[in-house]
């Protein structure tokens, strides 16, 4: 029974975290291929705002929604029908032919995503809280939706240069084949004690959460900000394609996995350097992708900022996870909960700044995520 258990528990994180790499993997693909659709629609300089701002309005809508529906309704049985209209709303919009449906059509899918990622944080969670091995389990699923920004660089580039629609419909199709996986075992685990059938309680939250909640929004936001900004200059304006702005932007990736595992190396999560470096690193990043807008600089440099921020990603990001899980005490799943909507909050904000052509705004958000960074651990001493 017990060998059983484990092999459940198994397959449930590795589906949750499916499910987390399909949404990153969109996120990071419309970074890449919305050049690609500005000229397929001649949307013009528009395409910013026709392919973020539907989505991150309707995600900010969705995460109240998700939160309510969440203290009603486990995890278990709404996960499988969101992931399901995220599909559907992903391939739907590869088929758009005129700029109403595209925006109708990632309206759906920003809305969609923002129940998908709070569910997932949420069932992840209650699924994991009875085993010995949660930490482990947390890892995993970490290493495997995180890998989706990776994936997406990788081979959705490519895929883009022969047709943006194609990236569009492989989206749908995998996370229709991860709604299916969930439900073919969502009926044993619900039946296990401890499982993902819980509904997910609300969790206050403290000072020192809140500096950590705010600068994983910060974070998230310049980071989505800063590639969004890169892909269109590089492609609208340098001349690259998808799949070499994907290869460009490989060297943040790279800085990122640098800084996380200097936080796992690390003995001391709450004070020391490594907290230090992360909010430095940030800084450095935005600064210098808003010098590096103020006077249109070359590309090298544009790229040579990237790697600064992804180190600092790489820092900020576990740790202040980490930090936000340690205070949440027996209601860790509303703090995933919450946790999740603070980063999704944060993508949001950073579309949203990408589109508006806000020179100052990546140093504005390093500024906030270096600041809430230091003000949490000083909190925390």
């Amino acid at each position: 029974m017990a060998r059983r258990w484990r092999a459940d528990l198994l397959v449930a994180v590795s589906i949750l975290a499916c499910v987390q790499f399909v949404i990153v993997v969109d996120e990071t693909t419309v970074g890449l291929v919305a050049p690609v659709i500005a000229r397929d629609l001649s949307l013009g300089s528009s395409a910013r705002h026709v392919l973020i701002t539907p989505f991150a309005c309707a995600f900010v809508c969705g995460l109240p929604v998700a939160g309510l529906l969440l203290r009603r309704v486990a995890p278990v049985r709404t996960l499988a029908p969101t992931v399901v209209s995220f599909a559907v709303s992903a391939v739907v919009g590869g088929c758009a032919v005129t700029t109403a449906q595209l925006v109708v059509t990632r309206a759906a899918q920003g809305f969609s995503a923002a129940m998908v990622t709070t569910g997932v944080l949420a069932a992840l969670h209650t699924a994991t809280r009875a085993d010995p091995r949660r930490m482990r389990a947390f890892a995993g699923f970490s290493l495997l939706s995180g890998s989706g920004a990776l994936a997406a660089l990788l081979v959705v580039g490519p895929i883009a240069d022969v047709s943006w629609r194609w990236c569009f419909w492989g989206i749908g199709a995998a996370a229709a084949v991860c709604a299916l996986w969930w439900k073919l075992c969502a009926r044993a685990r619900s039946a296990q004690p401890g499982g993902v059938g819980d509904v997910v309680p609300w969790v206050g939250i403290d000072p020192t959460t809140t500096a950590a909640m705010g600068a994983v929004v910060a974070t998230n936001a310049l980071l989505t900000a800063a590639v969004i900004t890169a892909s269109f200059t590089l492609q609208a304006d340098r001349g690259w394609s998808a799949a070499m702005t994907g290869v460009g932007l490989l060297p943040l990736n790279a800085a990122a996995a640098i800084g996380t595992l200097m936080v796992a190396r690390s003995s001391d999560r709450a004070g020391g350097a490594v907290p230090a470096i992360g909010a430095t690193a940030l800084a450095i990043g935005g600064a210098a992708i808003t010098w590096w807008a103020g006077v249109l600089g070359s590309t090298q440099w544009l790229l040579l900022a990237t790697i600064p921020l992804g180190l600092g990603v790489g820092v900020v990001f576990p740790l202040m996870n980490s930090r936000s899980m340690d205070t949440a005490g027996a209601l860790s799943m509303g703090r995933a909960a919450q946790l999740g909507a603070a980063a999704q909050v944060g993508v949001a904000v950073g579309a949203l700044v990408a589109s508006a052509h806000w020179s100052f705004g990546p140093a504005g958000l390093a500024s906030i995520a270096a600041v809430a960074v230091i003000v949490d651990g000083v909190l925390r001493r």
